[in-house]
């Protein structure tokens, strides 16, 4: 039924190992070849680096956006409350709360936090592209 050779000194026929069944034994076969061409990883490295790069830089106008946008929002808010009826109570607690400064004072480290997941992001990308050819490999085993 399976591929049978000759074999010196053998009687008996040699079988595929893990695999089972008659066949070649595993160490009689070629090692396979990585599925993914190395020009194709450094494409892949490019593509991602230049990614993290474009978000990376989009992070500054992002988060100045946002922070220029409170006050204008904060007063729709109110005019808004105004027209429910409740104007004065919210441009009370508007003021009390200190939006604006509140903003400003956040600005500082959910910008450090936003870029320094941005980098861990990017070197996680990186480090998974230059393993997948050892991953692939190691699953085509299985």
């Amino acid at each position: 039924m399976g591929h049978h050779r000759k074999q010196r000194g053998h009687a008996a026929p040699r079988f595929a190992g893990r695999r089972g069944g008659e066949g070649r034994p595993d160490h009689d076969r070629a090692p396979r070849r990585s599925q993914i061409s190395l020009g194709l990883i450094v494409i892949g490295l490019v593509v991602w680096s230049g990614l993290g790069w474009g978000v990376y830089l989009l992070v500054d106008p992002v988060l100045a956006w946002l922070a220029g946008s409170v006050g204008p929002l904060t007063d729709a808010g109110t005019g808004i409350a105004r027209w429910f009826g409740f104007g004065q109570q919210v441009a009370a607690l508007r003021d009390v709360a200190n939006v604006e400064g509140l903003i400003g004072q956040v600005a500082g480290p959910v910008h450090f936090i936003v870029k320094a997941g941005l980098i861990l992001l990017w070197l996680a990308g990186l480090v998974a592209l230059v393993a997948l050819p050892v991953i692939l490999r190691r699953r085509s085993r299985w």
